[in-house]
Formats: structure tokens, C-alpha cells, sequence
């Protein structure tokens, strides 16, 4: 049988957000998304994914300071799933384990995830 990914967009009262979630990422919207978000979501998917390696190297100083050093691959492990919020650009790391404090954000400047800005980590 093919494997089918959840596709239901649903409200999330905590985050106070539309949310929908594809392939390990979070998408999340301030409105509900106009008709044509599947496709927003399946480009901005595959961009962060292509970019997953440099888009963690832009972290890597600020996560290494703070918690040691770790490889690319253990970061990408520890980071969780993302939140993508398309509307203010930002991408938001709520489940990161490594601590159980922090919200790790960055902004994107650009679709393609190769101009990114102002990582945080907030506790």
C-alpha cells in the first residue's frame, strides 16, 4: 500500500495557529492559508530540506557555545521538527531536546533558505 501523509489542516489553540504538518515539517499560519498553500508548502519544503546542511551550519556557532560541540547530522537530530511560518518568515524549533527550555528561531529572507537572519535561542 502507498504511504499516504497526513494532509489536514487543523487550528492549534495553543500556538493560536493554522497548522498543517508534511514530512516531518510544521507549517504554520497566522490566517487560514488561501487554496493554493499545498503548493507553498511541498517548494518551501523541498528548499529547506536542500538547504538543511548550510541552514544548520548558520546555527551551529550560537548552538555550540552554548550546549558543545555537535555534528551536523546530531543537530539536525536534536533540533526536531520545524515551524515554518511563512507569513513572518520565520522558522521556529518548539521541540529542540537540547534542553528542555529554549525556542531555537531564525528568520528566512528568501525562499530558497540561503538568506537567513537573527537566529535566537529564547528561554
Amino acid at each position: 500500500s502507498e504511504l499516504t501523509e497526513e494532509t489536514i489542516m487543523k487550528f492549534d489553540e495553543e500556538l493560536e495557529q493554522f497548522i498543517f504538518e508534511y514530512y516531518g515539517l510544521i507549517f504554520a499560519w497566522d490566517e487560514e492559508p488561501g487554496e493554493d498553500y499545498m503548493e507553498q508548502v511541498k517548494t518551501i519544503s523541498e528548499k529547506y530540506n536542500a538547504q538543511l546542511d548550510s541552514i544548520v551550519e548558520f546555527m551551529m556557532p550560537d548552538i555550540t557555545a552554548a550546549f558543545g560541540d555537535f555534528s551536523t547530522d546530531e543537530i539536525k537530530e536534536k533540533l526536531g521538527k520545524p515551524v515554518i511560518n511563512y507569513d513572518n518568515g520565520q522558522v521556529n524549533y518548539l521541540q529542540q531536546s537540547f534542553d528542555d527550555i529554549h525556542i531555537f528561531t531564525f528568520e528566512f529572507m528568501d525562499d530558497e533558505f540561503q538568506d537567513l537572519k537573527y537566529f535566537s535561542m529564547d528561554g
